[in-house]
C-alpha cells in the first residue's frame, strides 16, 4: 500500500497568460536530495489550461522501479484557464517507503467528484540521500558549550533548544549556524537540538548530548578557543619597566605616526613633576624606551606644554588631527579638591588640532556619575591605524559599563560589557550615540538611540568573571583582540573577534589564585586589596607596534608586584610605573 499525505496548499494568481500557451506543469521540490525523515516541499506555478474549482492536485511517486511508494495531494484548489496557480504541497519522507534513491513524481487533477481532468507524466525527480549533517560541539567547559552545525538543504532558519526548551526563539529563527550557551553549569549534562525550519514547517532535527566538566580552581574562558589565534606567549623576560609614579597609560596611534599614552599623577616619561592629566609620545619603533624615543607632550614638568587640566583618563583616541579621551576631570561644580585623583563622574575630554589643548566637555554633559543608578559609563575606546585610518566604518565605538557597576555598587555576578557608538564627527554630540542592543536573527548587530535599550555585546558568567576592558583591530589578521580584566592587574583574560560585537572566541585566560597570587604575569600577593594595592588599571595594547604575530601591551597598577613577578625589572617593585611587554600572537 502506498503512503499518502495531503499537502500544504498556498494559492496565488500569477497572473493571465496568454491564450493558446500550452499547460504549464512545472513543480520543483526542496530540499533535493532531501533526508530520510523530512519534510520535502513541492512548489510550482501550475497552469493546466483549465476552469474548474475545488481542484485536487496529487504527486504521485515511482522508485527507479516504476513502483509507486506514495502520493500526497493538495485539495480545494481553483483554476482558470489562462492563468496560473500558485501550489504547494508537503510530504514526510518514510525511510521504510522511501529509502535512498532517486524518485520521480508524476502529476493529476481531479475534480471534486473525483473526475481525472488532466495529468502530467514525469514531471520531476528528486533523489533522498542519508543525512550526514551533524550537530558538533566546538567546546564544553563549566561556563560555556559552543554548538555548530552545516547548513540544512532548503532551511531558512534553525531552532536551538536544551533539554526541550527553546533558547532561541521559534517565532523568529536564526539564520546562522553557529550558537554558544553562556547559562550551563559545571559537571552537567544537556541535550540540545537544532530544528531546522523552512515556510511549511520542520525540515529536521539535528541532536547532541553534552557534558560539561568541573569548575577549574582558577575559572574557566567565557567563550570557546580561537580558530585563529590558538595561544599567546608572553616575552617576560624582555620586558621594560621605568619607575615613574605614573598610571593608566591608555594609548592611540596618532596621525603623525606617533603613539601617544595618557599617564596620571605622576611624572610620565622622564619628567621632572608629577601631573594629574598628562600626555607621553612614544617615536621609535618597538622596545624598551630611552629619551630619544620618548618624552612628555602635556605635563609631567618637562612638557612640551603644561597640563591646564587635572583629573584621569581611561581611554585615549586620535580621529585626523584631533583627540578625545574617556575621562573624569575636576570641575569647579565637583567638591573641593587637590587635582589628584578623580572626581565621580565620566565624560568627553577633547584636543582639537593636536594632543596638548586638552579641554573637558562636562559642562555640556557626561555618560554617568555617581549616586545615579542608571547610565553608561564607558571605559575604553576601540583603536584602529594612525589618526584612526584603517576603521571598518565611520563610527567610534566605545565598551563600558553600567553606572552602578563601575562606581563599585554594583550586583556581584556575571561581568558583562556594553558597547555603544557615535558617528566620527559626532564624538561630542550626546544625541548621536546609539547603544547595542542586541542582535537580529541573522546575527546582525541592533542599534538603538534609547540608551536603556543596551544589552552586553560580551558576557563572562563565570565566578571570577572578567569584562572588556579595552579592544585594538589588528589589521595584519584582521581581527578586534580584546583584553579583559577583573578587579587585579594580573587578572586577565584576552579574546579575538572577527567584529567589534563579536563573536568572541577566547586567546589566553590568566586569573590568578584565589588568594590573589600569580596570575597574569605571576604579578599577584596575598596582600592585594581593593582600592590599595593590586587594582587593575587596564592593559592597553600599543596599536602602531601590531604585527600578524606580536603586540605589545602596557599596563600599570598600584602597590607593588610580588617578588618573583614575570617582568624581571617589575619584581618586588612600584606597579604605579610604565611596563611594557609584548606577545607572540601563536596561530
Amino acid at each position: 500500500m502506498d503512503g499518502s499525505t495531503t499537502g500544504a496548499l498556498l494559492l496565488t494568481d500569477l497572473g493571465a497568460i496568454p491564450s493558446g500557451k500550452a499547460p504549464s506543469y512545472s513543480i520543483s521540490a526542496t530540499p533535493n536530495p532531501v533526508a530520510p525523515g523530512q519534510t520535502i516541499t513541492f512548489n510550482g506555478a501550475l497552469n493546466p489550461q483549465l476552469t474548474a474549482s475545488g481542484v485536487t492536485v496529487t504527486l504521485r511517486f515511482f522508485n527507479s522501479s516504476g513502483t509507486l511508494v506514495g502520493r500526497a495531494s493538495a485539495t480545494g484548489v481553483n483554476f482558470v484557464t489562462g492563468h496560473a496557480t500558485a501550489v504547494t504541497i508537503s510530504h514526510a519522507v518514510l525511510v521504510k517507503q522511501m529509502p535512498v534513491g532517486t524518485y520521480t513524481y508524476n502529476l493529476t487533477f481531479h475534480s471534486s467528484s473525483n473526475t481525472l481532468l488532466k495529468a502530467k507524466a514525469d514531471a520531476g525527480s528528486f533523489a533522498v540521500q542519508k543525512n550526514t549533517a551533524k550537530l558538533t560541539s566546538i567546546c564544553a567547559t563549566a561556563v560555556v558549550v559552543g554548538l555548530m552545525w552545516p547548513a540544512i538543504s532548503g532551511a531558512t532558519g534553525y531552532v536551538v533548544a536544551r533539554n526541550g526548551a527553546n533558547l532561541t526563539p521559534a517565532s523568529l529563527p536564526i539564520t546562522y549556524t553557529a550558537y554558544v550557551d553562556q547559562t550551563v553549569t559545571a559537571s552537567s549534562t544537556y541535550l540540545y537540538s537544532v530544528t531546522a525550519v523552512n515556510s511549511t514547517g520542520n525540515i529536521s532535527v539535528l541532536s547532541l548530548q553534552v557534558s560539561t566538566p568541573a569548575a577549574t580552581v582558577n575559572g574557566d574562558p567565557a567563550y570557546c578557543p580561537s580558530s585563529v589565534i590558538k595561544s599567546m606567549t608572553w616575552n617576560w623576560s624582555a620586558g621594560f619597566n621605568q619607575q615613574n609614579s605614573s598610571d593608566l597609560w591608555a594609548q592611540t596611534w596618532g596621525s603623525d605616526g606617533n603613539e601617544y599614552g595618557f599617564f596620571g599623577d605622576g611624572l610620565g616619561f622622564f619628567g621632572t613633576a608629577k601631573t594629574s592629566f598628562g600626555i607621553g609620545m612614544l617615536t621609535g619603533s618597538a622596545g624598551p624606551i630611552t629619551q630619544s624615543n620618548a618624552m612628555n607632550v602635556y605635563g609631567g614638568g618637562n612638557g612640551l606644554y603644561p597640563a591646564s587640566i587635572t583629573g584621569k583618563a581611561t581611554a585615549l583616541l586620535a580621529i585626523g588631527a584631533d583627540y578625545y579621551a574617556i575621562g573624569s576631570v575636576w570641575s569647579p561644580s565637583d567638591p573641593p579638591n587637590n587635582g589628584w585623583g578623580a572626581p565621580d563622574h565620566v565624560e568627553i575630554e577633547f584636543s582639537p588640532g593636536n594632543p596638548y589643548s586638552w579641554q573637558s566637555n562636562y559642562s555640556a554633559w557626561s555618560f554617568c556619575a555617581a549616586g545615579v543608578p542608571s547610565g553608561f559609563c564607558p571605559v575604553s575606546l576601540l583603536q584602529y591605524g594612525p589618526g584612526y585610518t584603517g576603521a571598518r566604518d565611520n563610527y567610534v565605538y566605545l565598551y563600558g559599563m553600567p553606572a552602578q557597576n563601575f562606581f563599585g555598587n554594583g550586583t556581584p555576578g556575571p561581568a558583562y560589557t556594553y558597547l555603544f557608538r557615535v558617528p566620527t564627527d559626532e564624538v561630542l554630540t550626546q544625541a548621536a550615540y546609539q547603544a547595542f542592543a542586541g542582535f537580529d536573527n541573522t546575527g546582525n548587530p541592533i542599534w538603538s538611540s534609547t540608551w536603556s535599550d543596551m544589552q552586553p555585546v560580551f558576557t563572562d558568567p563565570g565566578p571570577r568573571p572578567m569584562g572588556i576592558s579595552g579592544v585594538v583591530y589588528n589589521s595584519a589578521l584582521g581581527r578586534f583582540i580584546a583584553e579583559g580584566q577583573s578587579g587585579f592587574v594580573n587578572q586577565a583574560a584576552f579574546y579575538d573577534a572577527p567584529n567589534p560585537w563579536g563573536p568572541w572566541t577566547s586567546i589566553g585566560y590568566y586569573n590568578s589564585n584565589p588568594d590573589n597570587t600569580g596570575g597574569w604575569g605571576n604579578l599577584g600577593t596575598a596582600s592585594f586589596g581593593f582600592g590599595k594595592n593590586g587594582d587593575s588599571l587596564g592593559i592597553n595594547f600599543i596599536n602602531k607596534w601590531s604585527s600578524a604575530t606580536t603586540m605589545w601591551a602596557v599596563f600599570s597598577s598600584d602597590g607593588l608586584a610580588s617578588a618573583g613577578a614575570s617582568l624581571p625589572s617589575l619584581a618586588g617593585q612600584s606597579m604605579d610605573s610604565f611596563n611594557l611587554v609584548s606577545v607572540t600572537l601563536n596561530q
